[in-house]
């Protein structure tokens, strides 16, 4: 694997949020699409506020955020976690989101769903995190 060679274990953080059977099925997914790349995966059972995800991913040291939320969820919960991050962590969102080019517009450039190739798109964050 690309993360053993490199010599870094890279940590990604589930920020879920909001409709509890969305944000655990997009967590599971995730965590499984990061994990086969030999990410350590953390997941979490939900947050209050996308603040209180953000300070808790920080705290973790993680390098990677993905905030795992419903569809009509998103375009509340993914813009002011980005902000909140402000740039510490890889931000990404779990799903296609009907709203995916308003939150591209807000800077968010990062989604993973089943439409995506699970290769190509571990690949890009490989070449964007262990540089």
């Amino acid at each position: 694997l690309e993360t053993e060679a490199s010599g870094k274990r890279l940590k990604a953080f589930m920020l879920t949020i909001g409709n509890l059977a969305m944000r655990q099925a997009r967590a599971q997914y995730s965590c499984n699409f990061l994990a086969c790349a030999g990410y350590e995966v953390v997941d979490n059972l939900g947050f209050e506020t996308v603040e209180a995800g953000v300070e808790a991913a920080m705290a973790a040291k993680a390098d990677i955020v993905v905030i795992c939320s419903s569809d009509d969820e998103y375009a509340e919960y993914a813009i002011p976690a980005f902000k909140a991050l402000d740039g510490r962590a890889m931000f990404i969102v779990a799903g296609a989101p009907a709203c995916m080019d308003e939150l591209k517009a807000a800077g968010i450039e990062n989604f993973i769903h089943v439409r995506v190739n699970v290769l190509d798109t571990l690949k890009e964050f490989n070449a964007k995190l262990l540089k």
